[in-house]
């Protein structure tokens, strides 16, 4: 019995600390101490296979291109990807729980907190224009704000599956909104817009309060009009609608950089074959890249920048295969998202989906982590199906 607290508990501390990942390597800690708790208490009965495996899969692509295709004599890449395997395979053996998401909530608040306590001194409480708010978690500000959405997600997957918005539900989902003006960051602001449309879409089909569906909008509309007039934010939206993605020449800004990491991501993929090229071979061909069109002085050649493209980079380094098996994880989260009518599984298929246009997030542990626990996780919810006590608080 007391094994089994345990387990429950470094699993709630797991998720707690993926925004806190690296302060003092927190999270790798808890991911020790979740496995081995796991490990002692696992039984054959419990084990469960859901489409995790596919993880597992992608994983051992990347001990292969290490072995084979980079043949460097440094395994980092082997043991930094390694909770794409460890996390699904401990997965196996646990069940799923509504509240481990509900605290993963409370986790972002408090981190969002932190951040703005931080912000409102630094910047003497000119907080919407202060540039690094994160600084404090040493957490990038695009991890927090897809943190934030995935948080929005679930408290909307609540109110759709209760039709009741409860006191948690009006404090929490203002204040993540707010949290995103002082961020300002343009694909978490984009992917909160699209997972609160399709709420306000999936609610009205249900014919839930009208009432609320009705005040829900009209505070949405306020929300998105008070972050939309703040500075920083409407000059980010403003380079976007005057950005030239056809004949750039100058990349000097967030956007037009992107372009670059995607030109020269599309320009070598073409010859990227079944395998990639491996993650050092990759980098090397993007640094020559980013010298060809920029300078040896650019920012782009000297912090060797990456596709900034989930899908991009997996070409790269892991080839044809690599993409096919993302694309295969992607399908699987939309398929049982579509086949259970879970909401939940669709909101975070969006959210990966736009982030992975816009980030090569499984390059950092916090993406690593947040992508190889909640993929297993949210699998775990219907893997469950057929228990009654799956659903258990």
């Amino acid at each position: 019995m007391w094994l089994e607290r345990l387990k429950n508990v470094s699993l709630l501390f797991l998720v707690i600390t993926i925004p806190f990942a690296r302060l003092y390597n927190i999270n790798s800690y808890a991911i020790a101490l979740f496995v081995i708790t796991v490990l002692c208490s696992a039984k054959k009965k419990n084990f469960k296979l859901s489409f995790s495996w596919l993880l597992i899969l992608y994983y051992l692509l990347i001990c292969f291109n290490v072995v084979f295709i980079d043949q460097t004599e440094s395994y980092i890449n082997i043991t930094k990807n390694i909770p794409l395997i460890l996390i699904p395979v401990i997965l196996f053996f646990v069940n799923f729980k509504k509240s481990t998401l509900i605290v993963f909530v409370y986790s972002i608040a408090i981190a969002s907190l932190i951040s703005l306590i931080y912000t409102y001194i630094k910047s003497k409480g000119y907080i919407f224009y202060f540039h690094n708010p994160t600084e404090i978690i040493d957490l990038q500000i695009n991890y927090l704000s897809i943190f934030i959405c995935f948080s929005l997600a679930i408290l909307y997957n609540e109110i759709l599956q209760t039709n009741i918005a409860k006191l948690q539900h009006y404090i929490l989902i203002p204040f993540f909104f707010f949290i995103l003006a002082i961020l300002f960051n343009r694909t978490g602001i984009i992917i909160s817009i699209l997972i609160t449309i399709y709420f306000v879409l999936i609610y009205f089909k249900k014919q839930g309060n009208i009432k609320f569906l009705v005040g829900f909008i009209v505070l949405f509309s306020l929300l998105m009009g008070y972050i939309f007039t703040r500075p920083i934010v409407a000059q980010k939206f403003k380079e976007l609608v005057n950005q030239d993605f056809v004949d750039e020449t100058n990349y000097s800004n967030g956007i037009s950089s992107r372009l670059l990491s995607w030109q020269c991501s599309l320009e070598n993929i073409k010859s990227a074959g079944f395998f990639g090229f491996g993650v050092d071979k990759s980098t090397m061909l993007l640094k020559d890249c980013y010298k060809s069109e920029l300078s040896a002085n650019s920012i782009q050649f000297i912090n060797e920048y990456n596709s900034h493209n989930q899908f991009l980079q997996t070409i790269m380094n892991l080839g044809i295969i690599g993409f096919l098996l993302l694309i295969s994880i992607y399908g699987c989260i939309l398929y049982m998202g579509i086949k259970n009518k879970d909401p939940l599984l669709i909101f975070y298929f969006i959210i990966l989906l736009i982030f992975g246009m816009t980030e090569s997030f499984l390059i950092r542990q916090w993406g690593l982590v947040f992508y190889s626990f909640f993929t297993s996780y949210l699998f775990l919810k219907h893997t469950l199906k057929t228990n009654s006590n799956e659903f258990s608080n």
